[in-house]
Formats: C-alpha cells, sequence, structure tokens
C-alpha cells in the first residue's frame, strides 16, 4: 500500500480515561497498550453479545498488522472487552471483491456482531467508486440479519467519497458506520518503520499497537461500551527547529 504524508495533529490523552477506569495501568505493553484503554470488560450483556460470535471480515488491519502481539489486533481487543468469541476473516491486501466472496462463511459462523474492515486497499489500489459501491452493498445486504450488529468500519486509508460510500451503504441496511477520519494523520497510531511484531518485520502505513487500540475504542463507543478516542489538532508552536518528516526512512 502507498504511504500518505501525515498532516501534524495529536490525539487528545485519551489513555487517562482508561487509569481512571481501572485505577493502574496494565503491566505490559507501551505506554497507551490495548489492554489499558476501555477497562477490564466493557458492558456487553445489555445488548446480549457476551459470549456470543463476533466475526472481524477484513483485509491486513483486521489480520493485525502490525500490532506486537495477537491479543493486541483491534478485534482482539473487541473480542475481549465485550466477552465475545472471535472468528476472525482476514487477508492481507484484499479488496471489497474478496468480502463478497466471504460472506457466506459469515454467516454460517451465526456472528452476534460483524466488523466490515474493507476499503482501504481499494482506495489505495483505486478501485472505480462504482465498483465498490456495487461490492460493498453485496456484502452488507448479505450479512444484515435481525439478529446480528453490523458494524461498517471506515477506510484507514483517509478518501471521503469511500467513506460516504461504507456510511451510507451501512446505515441503509440498519447497520452503524465507524469513522476513521483523522486517525491516519497520526503518527503515534502507525507502527514503527523497521520494528519488530507478531507478524514480523513492521511498516509505517499500518496501525501499530496505538492505532489498533484507537481502532477498538471507536468501535466499542459505537456500540456503546466505552468512550471514542478523540483525536484534535496539536497547539500552534515556534517553527524555529521544527523538523516535519514528511515520510519514514
Amino acid at each position: 500500500m502507498p504511504a500518505r504524508t501525515p498532516r501534524v495533529v495529536t490525539y487528545l490523552m485519551w489513555a487517562l480515561l482508561a487509569l481512571l477506569a481501572l485505577g493502574q495501568p496494565a503491566a505490559r505493553g507501551p505506554a497507551m497498550a490495548p489492554s489499558e484503554v476501555l477497562g477490564v470488560h466493557a458492558n456487553a450483556d445489555d445488548q446480549g453479545l457476551q459470549g456470543k460470535t463476533y466475526v472481524a471480515l477484513g483485509d491486513s488491519i483486521s489480520a493485525g498488522r502490525y500490532a506486537t502481539a495477537a491479543d493486541g489486533i483491534f478485534p482482539a481487543i473487541v473480542a475481549d472487552k465485550l466477552g465475545m468469541s472471535l472468528d476472525l476473516l482476514a487477508r492481507s491486501g484484499t479488496k471489497a471483491g474478496w468480502g463478497v466472496v466471504e460472506v457466506g462463511a459469515v454467516n454460517a459462523a451465526h456472528p452476534a456482531l460483524v466488523t466490515i474492515e474493507l476499503g482501504t486497499n481499494d482506495v489505495g489500489f483505486s478501485t472505480p467508486a462504482d465498483a465498490f459501491a456495487a461490492q460493498y452493498e453485496t456484502i452488507v445486504n448479505a450479512v444484515s440479519t435481525p439478529h446480528t450488529r453490523v458494524l461498517c468500519i471506515g477506510s484507514w486509508l483517509p478518501s471521503t467519497g469511500f467513506d460516504q460510500i461504507i456510511a451510507d451503504t451501512c446505515q441503509r441496511h440498519g447497520g452503524t458506520y465507524v469513522s476513521l477520519d483523522g486517525f491516519y494523520a497520526v503518527t503515534a497510531f502507525h507502527a514503527s518503520d523497521g520494528g519488530s511484531s507478531y507478524l514480523g518485520r513492521t511498516d509505517w502505513f499500518h496501525p501499530g499497537d496505538q492505532g489498533h487500540a484507537a481502532i477498538a475504542a471507536a468501535v466499542l463507543a459505537a456500540l456503546g461500551a466505552g468512550p471514542p478516542p478523540v483525536v484534535g489538532p496539536v497547539p500552534t508552536l515556534s517553527p524555529l527547529g521544527d523538523v516535519i518528516r514528511t515520510r519514514p526512512k
């Protein structure tokens, strides 16, 4: 996937919310480890999700590139916080057309919750918008049932047009759109270039631990099970001595 120039933005210290909820931070991981984000367990009982199956359909981001550990990927965090069993259907580099083929496997799992995280590769490799819209419509229509909560996650790679297709399609079928607007521009949400993860050497394009934690927080917030991550502008600083990296080396 191509790298894009990140804007100079940051997120507010929403990890403080987790510290207030937990009392003490978890021992493992970086300063804002996924296990610290939203407390021990989110409230799944009110939605009848606890103990049921959660299917995460997606591309390399759902597959876990590039979290440090398998339990730090956003679908695993969501499943843990909701007390659900995770069925991960994800493949690196895939587009919405692949998701069409997988809808049978999604429905065969009889999920109570489905997240659809597709579109980033369609944006990055210029899938025609009308083709993407038709494919995404097929996916959402197929997995939307009276007993399934469907969440459609926006593109990690910024695209107003594709995000609008995702949002409109999801809402038309009674699902919930989860925006990742602004996430890509937060450098701390990205993995380090040439770092290590349980899936191998990392790149800057994909989310790292903090990025996966932020996506999980957005999903859980859409379910009413936690506070959302907040992304805001950096206060204006003196330009003297400032160096802005346009892409990782």
